[in-house]
C-alpha cells in the first residue's frame, strides 16, 4: 500500500480559510491524502492538521498590519524549519501575498516540494506585476482571467480556474429564496436588509453603528423590516447585540452566522468593502457598500483610489460603477440610509443593478473550481 500524499495549505486570512476549506473537501473527494497547513476554522472543521491558527494573522491598513510583523515573522522562520524538516508532497499558498511571496522565496532551493500558488496577490487587478514571483512557484491558479495574462507574461505555468464564491453562492428564485427567509425566522412583512459589517475588530467598530444606524432610520420608512446582521466566525455575537439594542433594533434583527443565506435573503445588503461584496454579487443581490476606518486607514484608500477608481470588488471586476459606494465622510448612517431608501424605493433601479451582477458572475467562472484546483494539485504531486 502507497504512502498518502501529505498536502500542506497556508490561508492568512478569513477569505483565504474559506478557499482552503473548499480546495480539501475536493481533494479528500477526489483521492487519499493528509491535510496539513495553517489556517483557522472553516479549515481546522474541514479536517486539517493545523500547525499555526492564522485568525489574527491579517490586518486591516498599515498600522494595523505593522503590529503583526514581529510575531509573523517568527512564524516565518517557524514555518522555514518546519517544511524544510518535513517536506510535504505539495505545497498550496492561499493569497496573503506580503507573507506567502516571502515564504516561497525563502523555501526555493531548501525544500524539494512542487508550490502551487492559489490566488496569486492582487489577482483581482489587472495591472499587477508577477515578475518577482517568476521562479519561486511552479503553478499558479488564478480566479480572473486577465490574471491568468499577466501571470504567463511574466513566465508563470498559470490557468485561470474562476473564483469559488460561484461553487458556494448562487441567486435563487422567488420560491428559494422564501425558503430561506423561513429557515431564518424572518417574520416581518417589509423588506429584508442585510448587514454585512466585517470580520474584524476594526471594520466592525467603524461600520457596524453606522450601519444599524441606518437601519433604524429605515425601519421608520418601512414599519415590516427585517434586519439579517452577519456574525464572522471570528467575532462574538454579544459585541454586535450591544449595537442592535442601542438603535433598538433586537425585535426585528436576527443575528446569522456567515453571510450566505443573508446575501440569499435579502431585498438590499449593506456591506463593508472587502471580499463580503463579491459574495454578495454571486447572489446577484443588489447592495450598497461602505468603507470606514481610522484616520490612516482612510488615507490609504483614498491613495489607492487614484490607482483604481473604485474600492468595491463588483466595480472593479466590472471596471464600472454598478454599486454605490459611501467611503470615509459619506459612509455614515444619513447617507447610507439615504441610499439605501432611494434604492429600495426605485424597482427599476434595483432590477437593474441585479441583472448587472447577473452578467458580472460570467467574469467568475464555471460552478467546480474547487474541484478544478483539485485536480491540478493531484496532477502535480503524481508528475
Amino acid at each position: 500500500m502507497g504512502r498518502v500524499p501529505r498536502i500542506f495549505v497556508i490561508a492568512g486570512e478569513p477569505s483565504a480559510d474559506k478557499h482552503g476549506a473548499m480546495l480539501g473537501e475536493a481533494l479528500l473527494e477526489a483521492g487519499k491524502v493528509t491535510l496539513a497547513g495553517v489556517g483557522q476554522s472553516r479549515m481546522r472543521e474541514m479536517g486539517f492538521e493545523l500547525l499555526f491558527d492564522s485568525t489574527d494573522w491579517s490586518g486591516i491598513g498599515v498600522i494595523d498590519s505593522l503590529r503583526r510583523v514581529p510575531r509573523l515573522f517568527v512564524r516565518m522562520r517557524q514555518l522555514t524549519a518546519h517544511l524544510t524538516a518535513e517536506p510535504p508532497d505539495l505545497l498550496v499558498l492561499i493569497d496573503f501575498g506580503a507573507f506567502n511571496v516571502r515564504l516561497a522565496r525563502r523555501l526555493r532551493g531548501r525544500v524539494d516540494c512542487p508550490v502551487l500558488y492559489y490566488f496569486p496577490p492582487r489577482s483581482w487587478s489587472r495591472e499587477a506585476n508577477y515578475t518577482g514571483m517568476a521562479g519561486l512557484i511552479d503553478r499558479a491558479a488564478t480566479p480572473f482571467p486577465w490574471s491568468e495574462r499577466r501571470l504567463l507574461e511574466a513566465g508563470i505555468d498559470a490557468s485561470w480556474v474562476g473564483h469559488p464564491v460561484v461553487d458556494r453562492i448562487r441567486p435563487l428564485s422567488a420560491e428559494e429564496r422564501s425558503n430561506v427567509r423561513t429557515k431564518l425566522n424572518v417574520k416581518h412583512t417589509g423588506p429584508v436588509l442585510g448587514l454585512l459589517p466585517g470580520s474584524r475588530g476594526t471594520e466592525i467598530r467603524c461600520n457596524a453603528p453606522q450601519m444599524l444606524e441606518a437601519a433604524a432610520t429605515i425601519a421608520q420608512e418601512y414599519e415590516g423590516l427585517s434586519v439579517l446582521l452577519s456574525v464572522a466566525p471570528s467575532v462574538s455575537e454579544e459585541s454586535l447585540s450591544e449595537y442592535v439594542n442601542r438603535f433598538d433594533l433586537t425585535d426585528r434583527t436576527t443575528l446569522v452566522r456567515g453571510l450566505t443565506d443573508i446575501v440569499q435573503a435579502s431585498d438590499l445588503v449593506i456591506a463593508t468593502s472587502g471580499t463580503a461584496t463579491l459574495e454578495t454579487a454571486a447572489a446577484a443581490c443588489p447592495m450598497v457598500i461602505v468603507y470606514r476606518g481610522t484616520w490612516l486607514m482612510s488615507i490609504e484608500k483614498r491613495i489607492r483610489k487614484f490607482v483604481v477608481p473604485f474600492v468595491g470588488m463588483p466595480n472593479i471586476l466590472a471596471d464600472k460603477m454598478i454599486v454605490p459606494e459611501l467611503l470615509d465622510q459619506d459612509a455614515v448612517a444619513p447617507r447610507i440610509a439615504g441610499t439605501a431608501l432611494e434604492l429600495l424605493s426605485d424597482e427599476t433601479a434595483m432590477l437593474t443593478m441585479r441583472e448587472s451582477l447577473l452578467g458580472l458572475r460570467d467574469k467568475l467562472g464555471e460552478p467546480g473550481v474547487s474541484d478544478r484546483v483539485a485536480r491540478m494539485a493531484l496532477d502535480m504531486i503524481s508528475t
